[in-house]
């Protein structure tokens, strides 16, 4: 973003950017939720959060808007139906494949979407075990050696301490990187971001 910035052609988005490091995630989102706690929410259209992007025995997982909790407000469902859309769109143009999944409020999003603002993002995977017809699918899509293996959890240093720099898959994460670029700069040239995503008012 800083180097298109720099340049004199890029269109600028009408709308801020905040990028956010939560702490405390893993004992109950608990910086997140103090976040949201003291933020002015006004400030917020959209939470996009990229919770583990990089798993080794990866899936391209997209949180499923349809699947947010019962108790959500309406007013963020829209919204966060059409972010899994937009990436869902996103992968199929990269013919890449992809993966639904739940959109539970258990990663940081979730004090966002409980105050009912629309929100949405990707997930490698944690200690979930890949299937064999999850890596049949995406060896036929992405080639012999690049479906990872069945019958072995997403990401096995999931909370260890082997959890580092060389516990990434290079491939998967610059996929994933590219397809939140992406997404950041398909809502950040909308001409109207809020009607958009809260069609009926937020």
């Amino acid at each position: 973003m800083a180097r298109l910035y720099q340049t004199t052609t890029y269109e600028t988005y009408k709308y801020r950017v905040r990028f956010c490091w939560w702490g405390a995630e893993e004992i109950g989102l608990a910086g997140s939720i103090y976040h949201v706690a003291n933020a002015t929410l006004s400030d917020y259209l959209v939470n996009l959060n990229y919770d583990m992007l990089g798993s080794p025995n990866y899936f391209f997982g997209i949180y499923d808007g349809r699947t947010a909790r019962s108790s959500t407000p309406p007013n963020a469902i829209n919204g966060s139906i059409l972010i899994s859309e937009a990436f869902r769109s996103w992968f199929d143009k990269q013919n890449l494949p992809w993966t639904y999944t739940d959109f539970s409020g258990r990663s940081d999003y979730g004090p966002f979407l409980a105050k009912g603002i629309a929100a949405g993002g990707l997930f490698s995977g944690a200690d979930e075990t890949k299937t064999d017809e999850l890596r049949q699918e995406y060896e036929n899509k992405l080639g012999k050696g690049y479906g990872g293996l069945a019958g072995t959890i997403l990401d096995p240093c999931y909370h260890k301490s082997c959890d580092n720099v060389a516990n990434i898959n290079q491939f998967a994460y610059e996929k994933m990187v590219q397809a939140a670029a992406y997404l950041l700069e398909h809502l950040g040239q909308k001409s109207d971001l809020k009607k958009w995503l809260y069609p009926d008012g937020n």
